[in-house]
């Protein structure tokens, strides 16, 4: 049996693709120290990149709707919407900080306070819950709690934790600096790319026409392009509607006279960020400061936060950000799941658009099989 040039490419590809797998899965611990190696080496310029695709969501939008109009200053339109773009998130940052951790570290004092207060009543309460249960005294001596033995161990543990804070001291400024040393060269790297994007782009263009046959090449710049406006549509969308949200609790907590309405609100605009499951972090937070002031008003803040959120995710969100990427519901719920569970919070950012670039290719591959095939569309209902 002879095979053609094609079939015998075919049976190559599949091999190596085989050996590949097979050393991926016997080595995974090589794989996975080199892929910590080469982060080491070019993890400044991922982050770099990153940081320059996130900042030129915003810059864009600058360059493009307003300072566009001022004909006179071209050559100085980039630089104005890179400034522009820092002063909006510094700002942002600002107020965030000078909002939520003020008033946190007052509520912090007041939960202290409380349970200050609380520990003074406890031998009141425990005499009134034998009186009323008609405990025996050896029953109330074998509820109490040796509270001297849990300072005593308290005492212990957080000399032990402060004996490891000064031991590692070193080896934590050593990390913080170099820390900040990768991003400053990660912060030059960004602003290298969002000065020259045209640039990079046509080379990068070139390189893959190089690279490749014209049609493959059509179809990675095609998926590119795809790319870039998923993940541009998701970031504005994700930002507006965290937004939206937050204003709404501010109004709503507002208008019920509920304690920390700024607060809870920005909270929950910051952690809303997080598709899906940051607001309920928001509201877990903003509930457990309401139930310091007023126990009934955070189950109230409880029901109206499900009543917003339905509200959210049944008409705010599909339209600012389902939209945006294409998604069913689940699929969005999924890659929220996965990317958590590998990523964290960045995972949770990137994989909903990643994975809708993955559906929509999919989806295009599926019907264009389907198309070949000239499978009747009654047998695909």
């Amino acid at each position: 049996m002879e095979f053609d040039k094609k079939q015998t490419k075919s049976i190559l590809r599949i091999v190596f693709l085989s050996i590949l797998f097979y050393f991926f899965l016997k080595e995974f611990g090589l794989v996975v120290s080199g892929l910590g190696y080469l982060w080491e080496v070019f993890g400044v310029f991922a982050i770099g990149g990153a940081m320059a695709f996130i900042i030129n969501v915003p810059m864009t939008f600058f360059e493009n709707r307003y300072l566009s109009k001022f004909k006179h200053i071209d050559k100085a339109k980039r630089p104005l919407a890179f400034v522009f773009t820092l002063l909006t998130v510094t700002v942002v940052i600002y107020l965030v900080i000078f909002i939520v951790v003020p008033q946190l570290a007052q509520t912090l004092q007041t939960v202290i306070a409380e349970l200050q207060a609380f520990y003074g009543r406890l031998p009141q309460i425990v005499a009134d819950l034998a009186a009323r249960f008609n405990l025996t005294e050896e029953t109330v001596q074998s509820l109490q709690i040796e509270w001297s033995q849990i300072s005593q161990a308290a005492i212990k543990a957080a000399q032990s934790l402060a004996t490891g804070i000064i031991s590692s001291s070193t080896n934590v400024i050593s990390g913080v600096v170099n820390a900040i040393t990768q991003f400053i060269l990660a912060f030059i790297f960004c602003i290298y790319i969002l000065f020259s994007k045209e640039k990079l782009g046509r080379a990068c263009k070139k390189l893959i026409y190089a690279l490749f046959k014209e049609k493959h090449a059509d179809d990675i710049i095609s998926v590119l392009h795809m790319t870039n406006r998923t993940f541009t549509s998701f970031l504005s969308g994700q930002c507006l509607e965290a937004v939206i949200l937050g204003a709404l609790f501010i109004v709503a907590m507002t208008v019920f006279r509920m304690p920390y309405a700024l607060l809870v609100g920005v909270l929950i605009m910051v952690t809303a960020l997080v598709p899906i499951v940051g607001a309920f972090v928001g509201c877990i937070v903003g509930a457990f400061l309401i139930l310091v002031v007023n126990p009934v008003q955070a189950l109230w803040f409880v029901i109206m936060f499900l009543v917003i959120q339905q509200i959210e995710g049944n008409i705010i969100y599909p339209k600012v950000v389902g939209s945006s990427v294409g998604l069913p519901a689940i699929l969005v719920f999924a890659a929220v799941i996965v990317g958590g569970e590998l990523f964290g919070v960045v995972g949770m950012l990137v994989f909903i658009p990643l994975t809708s670039v993955c559906f929509t290719i999919a989806k295009a591959v599926v019907e264009l099989r389907l198309n070949k095939k000239n499978i009747p569309s009654e047998k695909l209902k």
